[in-house]
């Protein structure tokens, strides 16, 4: 735009140049034609040996007048240049006026279609590996060597109606997106259950029947005691949806806690999938433009009739027993205010 304006202007002002000019030409034609037909015997002179010496002009000469008219051409163009370039130049805005810097933009911590707050999952050591596979209403980073997701990540929305969808029948899903290639049989006799990490309920009820088959894929599944399943975890993911109503959005990350992570053992199903010594769950809500953040740690030896808020635990925990790093996209103050100290349930 103002090299644009600045164009203009050099166009405008050469033109208003060209009119002094012209006067200034026509002026000097009577004085130039004087000097024309005045002869000046100092201009030439025979030098001896009979070479001709040129001398500098004379005042009154033609030469002089010349020499005056370069001048005075060269005075009205170098104005021409100059005064488009003190108005471009003043054009440009001050620096208060400049645009704001990139890092002073607020950063909108909601992404992947509004799934995930605060980031996606990170792994914190190189042999924690996980595979990013995203489905209709939740992400998961699954990890082949273990058969299991590492972190399962979802949103629960407010909802007015009293809207259900009854549990699919049939088994659940292999993900052909897997290598594991896990199959339903592979748990069966297990003593565990098929245990949903983002669960079916929710999904259903925010984003219909597709998405909710989509929650029996296996690889949002793990092996979880029948009492922690079906009684205290059930009993969180009940919870969740009181949240929702409440403050419009929850986002939730939950997944596994292998106990050779911390030195302990590592167990197997007889298919090679690993048994979690525990769980976890993240639960952060933002309604108020301030997030506020609760997480549990249960374990597989629940009786069944705890309460969740008995297995209340920081963030910071969780991301030492399964190292990997969680909302890593907030602003440092915001990540370790949410992450250092055990929040109670809301």
């Amino acid at each position: 735009m103002n090299f644009l304006k600045t164009r203009w202007d050099i166009g405008r002002l050469g033109c208003c140049g060209t009119i002094p000019l012209t006067w200034l030409t026509v002026l000097s034609l009577p004085l130039t034609g004087a000097f024309m037909n005045r002869p000046n015997p100092n201009f030439l002179r025979p030098a001896p040996g009979g070479r001709q010496a040129v001398k500098a002009p004379q005042p009154g000469s033609f030469a002089w007048a010349l020499v005056i008219a370069i001048a005075l051409l060269l005075l009205v163009i170098g104005l021409s240049v100059l005064h488009p370039w003190t108005r471009s130049t003043a054009d440009v805005p001050p620096a208060s006026q400049a645009a704001a810097a990139p890092d002073s933009i607020a950063v909108d911590p909601v992404s992947e279609h509004r799934i995930i707050f605060g980031g996606l999952p990170r792994a914190r050591r190189t042999d924690i590996q996980f595979t990013i596979l995203r489905n209709t209403a939740y992400i998961v980073g699954y990890c082949e060597q273990r058969k299991d997701p590492l972190w399962s990540a979802y949103r629960v929305t407010r909802n007015a109606g009293d809207f259900h969808l009854a549990r699919p029948k049939g088994n659940f899903l292999t993900d052909t997106r897997t290598l594991a290639q896990v199959t339903h049989h592979d748990f069966t006799g297990s003593g565990y259950d098929r245990g949903h990490m983002t669960p079916n309920r929710a999904i259903a009820t925010d984003y219909g029947p597709e998405a909710q088959l989509e929650t029996f894929l296996l690889s949002n599944i793990c092996p979880q005691a029948p009492a922690l399943n079906q009684q205290v975890w059930e009993r969180l993911e009940t919870n969740e949806l009181e949240y929702a109503n409440r403050f419009s959005d929850v986002w939730i990350t939950d997944g596994p806690i292998f106990a050779d992570l911390s030195g302990g053992p590592a167990k197997t199903l007889r298919s090679g999938i690993h048994i979690p010594q525990a769980f976890y769950k993240i639960l952060v809500e933002n309604h108020a433009g301030k997030p506020h953040a609760f997480a549990v740690i249960m374990p597989q030896t629940v009786k069944g009739t705890e309460r969740p808020d008995q297995f209340v635990a920081s963030i910071h925990e969780i991301e030492e027993k399964t190292q990997l790093e969680f909302l890593p996209t907030l602003d440092d103050k915001t990540r370790h205010s949410l992450k250092d100290q055990p929040s109670l349930m809301w």
